[in-house]
């Protein structure tokens, strides 16, 4: 291994031993290297912000002990792009590997976070940090951003950062959302839609079914009336490369006890949208389908917390393949756009900047699994793309 990618698999295996692990994931295994949650990263993020020459570093509470991290590092021109990198990971619970141990072995980086998404935001840093020291700028401004809570929590710390640029008036020119993609630039995901349905019964003895009204019964025909819809969407033309919504029944709750008529059930239901869908029409529609298909009282709750404009859920992110941006990226790493069925940030940041794109080393299908690596020459190839894109002088 060569200096230059010795210097790039020990700049994210640094940030791989710093546990970061969502507190929705919390367990006895996360719980035994300290407290979970993003601070402690966050706070070594900024010190490293400093030491690359942030001109501006900020600390961003979003939740108690868990803020998000912004560090700004002057240009040479005035244009402004930014860098989305999640710094929670999921759970270490089921890994079969010491989770948290950063090892360099067999031309990878292993940890839980390694992929998902330490790598880019460790490469971008051992670039930052060589850059500074050889008195080196990027042609545009760079806004480098920690965002907390994106694999479980409804997207919290890009929800927070978008209002926060909006009232630095913050003129994005490009923006990059780090995830595992295979090196191809992502330029549509499908939005999200959740709600909760809860059938209102009546309690009574098992002996007794017909002295109450059993709600997991009831619940029966609302999960067909959700599998109809869902073969309706999917019969529906496609109006993008991202094609249809789609909808799941993911889980399902009721009872007390098997000798009680259940007064209660509830399902959760997902609703993944398309372009040019709108999240509060869709949740309407869903809240209608089990209304109509449930024979008794039913709430609806919707499940995710509300976008920055008051939404009930995450709309769709597209644009074209032909963003300059997009063909950028696929030209510098010799890939294809793409799109891609996953949830992430750029989720909260349509809009936001002139345009936007979800980019980065390894694979979706290797996150959060019992081990987890980036391969050194992954990085390697990821600063080299970086370096192109921001073109240091």
């Amino acid at each position: 291994m060569d200096t230059d990618s010795r210097t790039l698999a020990e700049s994210v295996a640094e940030l791989v031993r710093i546990p970061s692990v969502n507190p929705l994931h919390a367990g006895p295994r996360a719980e035994e290297h300290g407290p979970v949650g993003e601070g402690a990263l966050a706070a070594r993020l900024a010190e490293r912000f400093d030491g690359c020459g942030a001109d501006e570093t900020v600390l961003d509470e979003v939740l108690p002990g868990r803020p998000n991290v912004y560090g700004r590092f002057p240009g040479r021109s005035g244009r402004l792009v930014v860098v989305d990198v999640h710094t929670d990971t999921v759970t270490v619970e089921n890994m079969t590997d010491p989770p948290f141990d950063g090892r360099i072995e067999s031309g990878s980086v292993w940890g839980r976070g390694a992929l998902d998404t330490k790598a880019t935001m460790g490469v971008l840093l051992a670039l930052l940090e060589a850059w500074h020291r050889d008195g080196l700028r990027p042609d545009p401004t760079l806004l480098l951003v920690g965002s907390i809570s994106e694999e479980v929590g409804g997207l919290l710390g890009a929800t927070r950062f978008r209002p926060w640029a909006e009232q630095q008036g913050l003129l994005i020119d490009q923006l990059l959302v780090a995830e595992p993609t295979g090196f191809r630039p992502v330029h549509g995901l499908k939005g999200l839609v959740l709600v909760r349905v809860t059938a209102l019964g009546t309690a009574a003895h098992s002996a007794l079914p017909d002295s109450g009204v059993n709600a997991i019964e009831a619940m029966a025909p609302v999960i067909d009336a959700f599998v109809a819809e869902n073969a309706r969407l999917r019969a529906l033309p496609a109006a993008t490369e991202l094609g249809t919504g789609t909808v799941s029944v993911t889980q399902i709750s009721g009872g007390t006890g098997s000798n009680v008529i259940p007064d209660r059930c509830s399902i959760s239901v997902g609703r993944r949208i398309v372009p040019g869908e709108d999240p509060d029409e869709v949740l309407e529609r869903m809240a209608a389908v089990a209304r109509a298909a449930c024979p008794i009282p039913c709430e609806i709750t919707s499940l995710l917390p509300t976008t920055p404009d008051g939404r009930a859920g995450s709309p769709a992110f597209y644009q074209r393949p032909d963003s300059a941006f997009v063909q950028f990226l696929a030209r510098a790493a010799g890939t294809e756009p793409a799109v891609a069925p996953f949830g992430a940030n750029v989720l909260r940041y349509s809009g936001l900047a002139r345009e936007l794109a979800v980019f980065g080393p390894g694979s979706i299908d290797h996150a959060h699994q019992a081990t987890e690596r980036v391969a050194v020459a992954d990085l390697v190839r990821l600063a080299g793309i970086l370096g192109s894109w921001l073109s240091p002088a």
